[in-house]
């Protein structure tokens, strides 16, 4: 198989890999609403931490479903997550002449990568049963800018991750594959998308005789489930991460962290306690007052418990206060939730008061700027 940069799991970093991941809802178990069908319009692709960069409708699967959006039975196949209950799909081929019809999926990155550092980035895909056809293609984009196109074509940029398989059908096709490389980066790439950026002609493609499609696009078409996107820093975390300060409504600066002090949840679990309300109501209102304003979330953990679980427990204590927000009113865009386990202690100690102190959700406000225009 040829590719840019290709390499497989290091079993040795499994551990670290938990705890760094800069994707949010990297495996899509986090819901705004459990899907039922598929997406006829971008709009209707709502899913925690992701978008359409483009017109066109990427598709969201959880077992939460009782519809075709199902996990593992949907109407594009039938298939187990990778990870987890969920995943996306999106059509990355169409045996329609000139039609380079593509769907891609989008998302922000908890933080700009460091210029000079390494990362591993990384996604799984997988061939949904009632497609037709297999492609050779498969990528991944890291830009500055966010993306954002009013077409449903090929989105014209050199992938950083590059799969380019010898042969569009092989042994691992309908199977979850890998698609992962070392990633040195430039410095300020924050936002993550994944598709085919060929064009037909540069796609290779293989009809399944054997599969007669559910629907007329995917007896047409070439549709693939995405799941566990990553992200990691393999260099030591940057030394200039400082602990932030508390916030207090009537004094913040954009782009800055503030710890919500007052937010308690239930012992180990992420369900919040009323006693977070009146501060979780404070942010709600400078939401209000500052349309333009963004926040992003991020949850932390102590020391105690695997890397695995602290992870999960951050971004589920995130996601809940994204969650109260959007139940206030606030539009679900406007919030991004990450989760970073135990790997940013503001105390490097073993200690009870280190726990409580390193236990903790941040928020930064921030400005929405335009998006990038490719």
């Amino acid at each position: 198989m040829k590719a840019w940069v290709l390499s497989w799991n290091c079993f040795f970093l499994s551990a670290y890999l938990y705890a760094q991941n800069l994707v949010p809802n990297p495996s899509f178990e986090e819901l705004i609403r459990c899907p039922h069908s598929f997406s006829a319009n971008k709009k209707d692709f709502i899913i925690p931490g992701w978008t359409s960069p483009t017109k066109g409708t990427p598709d969201q699967f959880h077992a939460c479903s009782w519809g075709e959006a199902d996990v593992p039975f949907n109407w594009a196949g039938s298939s187990n997550a990778k990870t987890g209950k969920g995943y996306v799909g999106i059509y990355v081929w169409m045996n329609t002449g000139h039609n380079n019809y593509r769907e891609y999926i989008q998302c922000e990155l908890a933080e700009p990568l460091t210029a000079g550092v390494r990362y591993q980035v990384s996604f799984y895909f997988k061939l949904a049963s009632n497609a037709v056809y297999t492609i050779n293609r498969m990528g991944l984009v890291l830009t500055q800018d966010r993306i954002e196109f009013n077409h449903d074509q090929v989105i014209d940029l050199v992938p950083a991750l590059s799969v380019e398989k010898d042969s569009a059908l092989d042994l691992a096709t309908g199977s979850w594959e890998e698609a992962a490389m070392e990633y040195i980066a430039t410095g300020g790439e924050r936002y993550l998308t994944i598709g085919n950026f060929f064009s037909n002609k540069d796609t290779r493609h293989t009809k399944l005789s054997h599969r007669i499609g559910k629907n007329s696009m995917l007896a047409s078409s070439a549709y693939y489930y995405i799941d566990e996107v990553a992200v990691v820093p393999l260099d030591a975390p940057p030394s200039a991460i400082t602990a932030a300060q508390d916030f207090q409504s009537e004094k913040f600066e954009l782009n800055k962290d503030y710890i919500l002090k007052n937010i308690q949840f239930e012992f180990d679990s992420y369900t919040l306690l009323k006693s977070s309300y009146r501060e979780l109501d404070q942010v709600i209102g400078i939401l209000a007052d500052n349309p333009a304003l963004y926040v992003r979330l991020a949850g932390h953990t102590d020391f105690v418990g695997s890397d695995e679980y602290n992870l999960t427990l951050s971004r589920n204590r995130a996601r809940s206060v994204a969650d109260y927000f959007i139940s206030k009113g606030v539009k679900p865009e406007r919030i991004s939730s990450f989760g970073f386990g135990k790997a940013r202690p503001i105390v490097d100690e073993k200690t009870d008061a280190a726990r409580s102190i390193n236990r903790r959700v941040e928020i930064r406000f921030i400005e929405e700027l335009p998006a990038g225009k490719f």
